[in-house]
């Protein structure tokens, strides 16, 4: 890696950790499942052979914005929440955990995906057991924005 490289990410990477404070981590792991969960899309395509599209590419960026959105909203909540109940004299004594809960959230979600990605592009390398237990978890969550809904 060149040092330009280097630099540039270690600035990027001090100038999230400093904007968020405790959120550095948080961020830095979505981050990190998001683009692991983008390598494995593209190994998986070209591996079952399904061409690569820009119009998915460009949905696919849009998907994975959306996620850095609604943790943003999350951190936004947890300060929010917390400055307006101090305002008004209410102690709770605890953090509010949006933040954590919405990254907890995206990084199952991701997992899921890498785990589906992964055991389609090479089904005989990857563990059964694990593909049975992410097509579970993928149910369970499905099943839970629905239940959210009604």
């Amino acid at each position: 890696m060149h040092d330009y490289y280097k630099w540039a990410l270690s600035i990027a990477s001090g100038t999230v950790a400093a904007f968020f404070g405790q959120y550095g981590l948080f961020v830095a792991l979505v981050a990190a499942a998001v683009v692991l969960d983008v390598v494995t899309g593209i190994i998986k395509a070209k591996a079952i052979g399904e061409g690569l599209s820009s119009k998915k590419a460009r949905q696919g960026f849009w998907r994975k914005m959306s996620l850095f959105a609604a943790l943003t909203f999350g951190i936004f909540l947890d300060y929010a929440a917390a400055h307006v109940l101090l305002s008004a004299g209410v102690v709770i004594g605890v953090e509010t955990p949006f933040a954590l809960i919405i990254c907890a959230y995206i990084i199952i979600n991701e997992a899921i995906s890498i785990g589906e990605n992964l055991y389609l592009s090479n089904p005989d390398s990857f563990p059964k057991w694990i593909a049975k237990r992410l097509k579970v978890a993928r149910e369970e969550l499905e099943r839970g924005q629905e239940d959210g809904k009604e």
